[in-house]
């Protein structure tokens, strides 16, 4: 649990840092672009995110449970076996499908624009300057996958969530005010991807070289690994169409407003899903961590630390994303306008999104349990019936309804990608989040965040003046709620494990 503190709140403080930035970019991008190359930048790297996803073929979450695995069980001669496995089938496919991406840019511009030629054309060549770094994105996504599974946060924090986040606003920001060309603007996103990919790469291969280098010989009892490859691939392979469900499910629907309605009505919608995105990040900062100790917990038989790690996670993921989500239901409106004039028309879609959020921040990271205790196909069935969910609805609700239909439709995805595996994990393996710390997290935030900021819009109405003071008091009352609850909530672990110097961090045998 101390180690499960320490790391999530170095996380989380990374986090912070990169949820501002992913907010200041797309303001950038809409405040600079006009609203149909705003919208086509969105939709674009909506395409190529998927494609990042399709392209890993779920080799970054293998890693992520297999090196874990492997490092608990003795058997760091398998680390550099294992990232051979994952990355060359996964540099072939993205390869491959760079050159599909390429070739097939006119149509794909044309269908994902509603009919405007000049858009088509836009989109076409944003497709042509991506498609070039698809494997480059693909390498850095595993390799990043695998720096948490040998036991190292810093590539994360320091690459990831401060490097290249900020590298790519600051890359997009001074293409933006020099230039204003969207071609442009796409190249800067996409540049910070290869030093990135670089820095990583390095640091991975020094860490495979130094643990094998300290670590004892093998045991005797444990037998040689055999089948690696089908090992890895038995698991990861459901894992890779699980995974391009899940991230589909946070981004085709942009795509499809776009096909739908039209590059604008796109962009309306990016900007109004940051808002559950920026909670979302929160969430992946504690989840990050989580994953590799449940898969350790799981592979030496202890239930008992794993169910603690679960329900003490779910309360964290509630503090630190219930207040988002909140807050943004409030003053949807008012927030939505830091954007430009016109997109707070999308304040339906913040308002139903963050409410679906808080329940499936609720049922904490069920899907990283489900998978790290071995159940990818389950997984892969939830995902894919969520995106099926989402898509039918959409198709069906945009036309006639627009972005508030495409809102309608994630929502009832997200819930049945939640839910479902909340009860097939209560089903096969005896768990479920809902504990002492979990009730008071929620109750905490519902209190702060939830009632206080009710009650001063309703005294004092929208705008800047009551969102601070609203803000600065559910802060207080969030702040002291914590400190008398701060046992229950595990809050005394994160704060000593946060102010623990890294010479005094507990073993792993020990924690």
């Amino acid at each position: 649990m101390r180690r499960l503190a320490r790391g999530s709140g170095v996380n989380l403080a990374g986090s912070l840092v990169a949820a501002a930035l992913n907010l200041v970019l797309p303001v950038v991008v809409t405040r600079g672009l006009t609203a149909a190359d705003a919208g086509i930048f969105f939709q674009t790297t909506a395409l190529f995110t998927i494609l990042l996803n399709v392209g890993t073929i779920g080799a970054d979450t293998g890693v992520l449970r297999s090196l874990p695995r492997a490092l608990a069980l003795g058997r760091a001669t398998d680390l550099g076996p294992i990232l051979k496995v994952a990355l060359w089938p996964a540099v072939a496919l993205s390869t491959a499908l760079a050159i599909v991406l390429a070739l097939l840019a006119g149509p794909i511009a044309a269908a994902a624009t509603a009919g405007d030629t000049d858009a088509a054309r836009a989109f076409s060549a944003t497709l042509l300057i991506l498609s070039p770094a698809l494997p480059i994105a693909v390498c850095y996504l595993v390799t990043m996958a695998a720096t948490r599974g040998l036991g190292s946060l810093k590539p994360l924090v320091l690459i990831e969530k401060l490097g290249r986040n900020a590298l790519q606003v600051a890359a997009v920001a001074v293409v933006v005010i020099t230039t204003g060309s969207l071609s442009f603007v796409i190249a800067a996103w996409v540049l910070p991807y290869l030093a990135a990919s670089l820095v990583v790469a390095a640091w991975t291969w020094a860490t495979v070289r130094r643990l094998q280098a300290v670590a004892p010989e093998p045991d005797s009892s444990t037998p040689p690994s055999a089948g690696l490859a089908r090992e890895f691939w038995g698991f990861s392979a459901p894992r890779a169409l699980s995974r391009v469900f899940s991230v589909a499910l946070q981004r085709f629907d942009i795509i499809i407003v776009g096909a739908l309605r039209g590059p604008q009505d796109a962009a309306l919608y990016a900007v109004a899903t940051r808002f559950p995105i920026l909670g979302l990040m929160f969430v992946q900062a504690i989840q990050q961590v989580m994953a590799p100790r449940i898969s350790q917990m799981l592979a030496l038989g202890d239930s008992r630390r794993t169910l603690e790690l679960y329900r003490t996670t779910t309360a964290w993921l509630t503090l630190v994303s219930w207040p988002i989500y909140l807050i943004s239901v409030c003053f949807a409106g008012l927030l939505l306008d830091v954007f430009g004039a016109g997109y707070d028309e999308a304040t339906p879609v913040v308002v139903i999104l963050c409410l679906t959020m808080l329940v499936a921040t609720a049922c904490g990271p069920v899907d990283s349990v489900l998978l790290m205790g071995g159940r990818s196909v389950l997984s892969l069935l939830n995902t894919g019936l969520a995106l099926t969910v989402t898509v039918v609805l959409d198709l069906v609700l945009i036309p006639r309804y627009g972005i508030t239909g495409a809102a309608v439709g994630w929502s009832l995805g997200i819930l049945v990608n939640n839910l479902l595996p909340l009860w097939q994990v209560r089903r096969t393996m005896g768990m479920h989040p809902f504990g002492v710390p979990t009730v008071c997290a929620m109750g905490l935030t519902l209190v702060a965040y939830g009632c206080v900021p009710a009650v001063v819009r309703l005294l004092a109405g929208d705008g800047v003046v009551p969102l601070v003071v609203a803000g600065a008091l559910a802060t207080f009352v969030f702040v002291l709620g914590g400190f008398w609850a701060r046992r229950p909530l595990e809050l005394d672990r994160l704060v000593a494990a946060i102010r623990r110097r890294p010479g005094d961090e507990v073993p792993a045998s020990g924690s």
